[in-house]
């Protein structure tokens, strides 16, 4: 048995329990029979295998329902032979998973696509005020808004910019509130956020930025924000788009370093829990460029981490496995931002001046002469042409 497998009995026999139901959890369950795995494999999550992507936008909106985004395709998980289970886990150990209820189910290899929840700080507690993060928020937060005139969005990241953008396109007058300088500034930095903001403001959005909010309070049945510079906002629908709390209580008492999600190595093996692997949010694998344990919370990256443990469990991984440069995606009104690459390696960035293209359609990361990230604007098609370029920089850098 290699570095690169699972401690199963064999390549293709033995049993995998995946302890999560998201996106990563269930490309995991798929892709250990599309890699030849034979023996059982069970899932346990709170809820079916769902698409989170569409809950603040096409869902949101009412354009999607549950079976578009749902992610059993066809007749699955029986036709894949693989037993779904609801129930909440409380711990996860080498061999082991323990059920809230005290039921144990043994496994060789465990894959812990946990995920995140929504934020919600104390400051919420007692008020009416929405997150974001379950196929029910999403449900709830469209039930408001049908019957309101106006929203007010509590902190300006992807959640909030995306519901706020479904909102606005409803008809609904749209406030956002952002303590950063600009919308989406921390993750894509200044000049993008700038552009997002500008998408936002060419749509009728009222933006305060660099203002936090100091407290809530109820007035007259509303909720109304009180912000750090004193003014106070209210509005028919207060949502709140505060970040994620990972959810690792599953590890709790194990003795790990949970600091930023859960240590792997770079093929997900949890460091100090042999045979359990993580995936998604909550993973922090070893990233050998930069020589430390990194988190990326994107859709694409948690499918892909999963995909590469189950072929690592199912013993085909090897040395010509292909790992694709992070992406990630928001959809605000007609305009797609994407980003491909890693942003993090670079030593400059500036709007990339192309024939034919709208001068602020493409933001490129280059270190030295190779590109290593592009953030594209409104013209899917361009990511495209993008994509072999940044990744023959990537290589080229990781490579030295």
């Amino acid at each position: 048995m290699n570095a690169d497998q699972a401690q199963v009995p064999s390549n293709q026999t033995g049993s995998v329990v995946v302890v999560g139901a998201g996106v990563a959890g269930w490309r995991a369950a798929r892709d250990l029979r599309n890699a030849g795995f034979a023996g059982s494999v069970t899932v346990v999550g709170d809820e079916a295998p769902y698409d989170r992507p569409p809950l603040s936008k096409q869902y949101l909106a009412g354009e999607f329902d549950d079976a578009r985004i749902s992610l059993y395709r066809g007749e699955e998980p029986g036709s894949i032979d693989v037993t779904v289970r609801e129930a909440r886990v409380a711990s996860v150990r080498s061999g082991v998973v323990t059920l809230a209820d005290g039921e144990t189910i043994e496994a060789d290899a465990i894959i812990v696509a946990t995920g995140s929840t929504a934020r919600r700080p104390a400051m919420l507690e007692g008020h009416d005020v929405h997150t974001l993060r379950t196929r029910e928020d999403s449900q709830a937060l469209r039930a408001a808004i049908a019957d309101a005139g106006s929203l007010l969005v509590l902190g300006g990241g992807f959640i909030g910019a995306e519901v706020a953008a479904t909102a606005r396109t409803a008809g609904l007058e749209v406030t956002i509130v952002e303590l950063q300088p600009q919308l989406l500034g921390a993750a894509l930095g200044d000049a993008c956020g700038e552009r997002v903001e500008r998408v936002h403001r060419e749509h009728g959005v009222e933006l305060v930025t660099g203002v936090g909010v100091d407290r809530l309070e109820d007035r007259d049945g509303a909720t109304v924000a009180v912000l750090t510079d004193g003014r106070e906002l209210t509005a028919d629908v207060v949502v709140a788009g505060f970040g994620a709390s990972l959810n690792l209580t599953v590890f709790d008492g194990a003795g790990l370093d949970l600091s930023n999600g859960v240590v792997c190595d770079a093929s997900g093996r949890v460091a100090g829990l042999d045979g359990v692997f993580a995936v998604g949010d909550i993973a922090a694998w070893h990233d050998p460029v930069l020589d430390r344990p990194v988190r990326r919370e994107h859709w694409q990256v948690a499918g892909e981490q999963a995909s590469f443990v189950a072929r690592t469990i199912a013993g085909t991984v090897d040395e010509t496995t292909k790992r694709n440069p992070p992406y990630f995606w928001s959809d605000q009104y007609d305009v797609k931002v994407q980003v491909f690459g890693r942003p993090e390696l670079a030593d400059r960035a500036g709007w990339l001046e192309e024939d034919g293209v709208d001068p602020e359609s493409v933001w490129a990361y280059h270190r030295g002469d190779a590109l290593v990230g592009v953030v594209t604007f409104g013209i899917p098609r361009l990511l495209g042409a993008y994509r072999p370029r940044v990744t023959e920089g990537l290589a080229t850098v990781t490579a030295s």
